[in-house]
C-alpha cells in the first residue's frame, strides 16, 4: 500500500501544492473506502515572541486521490465550532467560521498571552510541549473542494509539540584576540528564550556547548559544556590553533536548539 503525504509544503511561506510518496505500512485510524490517515504534520513548531503561520499536512494511504484536509487545536470556551487555531486546504463554503481556508492548509498559532481550552485559561508558557490536535480529511474525486462524492470524512487525533525559541543574538564574544598558543581565552554569551506569557525575551538557565572549528576544517566540535546562569555564559578554554568559536544550546523538552554567531581567534 502506498502512503502519501498531502500538504502544501511545510515551510510557512510555501504555497505550491506538493504530493510526496511515503513508503511504509498503514496504521489504524479513521478510514473511508480503504483511505486511511496515518499522521498529522508537523510534529514540532518553534515559536518566538510573535504568532507564527504554520503549514500543516496529513499522511494518508489514499492512492492517487485528491485529499482535502483541515487541522484544528483544542476548542475555545463553550463555542461548538471555535478553536484556538484551525486551517484547511479547501474552500470551506459551509461550516465553522474560524477555519482559515485561504492559505493552503496553513494557520496561525499564537501562544502569546495564553488561550482558553473549554472553560480553562492556559497561560502562554503553559502551552509549551504537546498540545492536542485533530485532523479531518475527505477524498475530493471531482476536485470541487467539497465532500459531495459519498465517501465521507476520516480523521486522526494527535499532538503538536510547541517549543519556545531560544537565541544568543549577537552576544557571543571570544577574547583576547589574537592570542599566543597555549594561552586561555574567555568566551561569553547571553542565552535567552521567548516568554510566551508576556511576548518578550528572557534570560534563562541552560546547557551550552562551547564549540570550535579550526581554520581549514568543515565541522565544529564541542570543546567544553557549561551552564548558563540567568542567561550568562562564561567559559575559559586553552587554545592551540587559529579558528572559529561559537556557543550552541541543544534543544530541550521546552526550548529549541540555537547557535550563536562565530568569533575568529588567531593563535600566534
Amino acid at each position: 500500500m502506498i502512503k502519501r503525504t498531502f500538504m502544501i509544503g511545510l515551510a510557512s511561506t510555501a504555497l505550491a501544492s506538493t504530493t510526496l510518496l511515503m513508503a511504509g505500512p498503514a496504521q489504524a485510524a479513521g478510514s473511508v473506502e480503504n483511505c486511511t490517515m496515518t499522521d498529522v504534520l508537523p510534529h514540532t513548531v518553534v515559536i518566538g515572541v510573535k504568532a507564527k503561520r504554520v503549514q500543516f499536512g496529513v499522511r494518508t494511504t489514499c492512492d492517487d486521490q485528491d485529499v482535502k484536509f483541515s487541522v484544528r487545536g483544542a476548542g475555545v470556551g463553550t463555542a461548538a465550532h471555535a478553536f484556538w487555531f484551525a486551517a484547511c486546504n479547501y474552500d470551506m463554503r459551509q461550516g465553522p467560521t474560524n477555519y482559515d481556508c485561504t492559505h493552503g492548509g496553513s494557520g496561525i498559532i499564537n501562544p502569546i498571552g495564553g488561550t482558553y481550552r473549554g472553560y480553562d485559561f492556559i497561560p502562554g508558557n503553559d502551552l509549551t510541549g504537546p498540545n492536542p490536535i485533530h485532523a479531518e480529511a475527505f477524498v475530493d474525486a471531482d476536485h470541487n473542494h467539497l465532500d459531495d462524492d459519498g465517501a465521507g470524512h476520516f480523521g486522526e487525533s494527535s499532538t503538536i509539540n510547541l517549543l519556545r525559541q531560544t537565541r544568543f543574538g549577537d552576544s557571543f564574544n571570544a577574547s583576547p584576540e589574537p592570542v599566543r598558543k597555549g594561552k586561555r581565552i574567555n568566551l561569553t554569551a547571553t542565552l535567552q528564550t521567548a516568554d510566551w506569557n508576556n511576548g518578550t525575551w528572557e534570560e534563562i538557565d541552560g546547557e551550552v556547548e562551547i564549540q570550535f572549528k579550526a581554520a581549514g576544517e568543515q565541522k565544529y566540535r564541542t570543546v567544553k559544556t557549561v551552564s548558563a546562569e540567568d542567561g550568562e555564559v562564561d567559559a575559559r578554554v586553552k587554545v592551540r590553533k587559529s579558528g572559529h568559536w561559537r556557543a550552541y544550546h541543544p534543544a530541550t523538552d521546552a526550548t529549541s536548539v540555537s547557535t550563536s554567531g562565530s568569533d575568529y581567534v588567531k593563535v600566534k
